[in-house]
């Protein structure tokens, strides 16, 4: 299972995300919708991703850095998370 961040490259907001097929559900942002992304004008990049070996693992990590709220941190987990 795949953490994943995005950024919206007209505005700069953030978008965290856990999925299985990261391709897949950078189309389905991209793609206009309803939701969050959707109504972003710009496109959305795939900043960051990691691989966790359970689903439960890569939601609680999730929801940890949703929890944060916070731009500065989540650029500095970007930069440290790397391999």
């Amino acid at each position: 299972m795949h953490l994943y961040i995005l950024k919206n490259n007209s505005s700069g907001k953030y978008y965290i995300g856990v999925t299985n097929n990261i391709e897949r559900r950078l189309r389905e942002h991209n793609n206009a919708n309803k939701h969050f992304t959707g109504r972003a004008d710009g496109k959305w990049v795939v900043l960051f991703s990691k691989v966790f070996n359970s689903k439960i693992e890569a939601r609680r990590e999730e929801l940890r850095l949703k929890k944060a709220k916070n731009k500065k941190y989540i650029d500095w987990y970007i930069l440290n998370q790397g391999p």
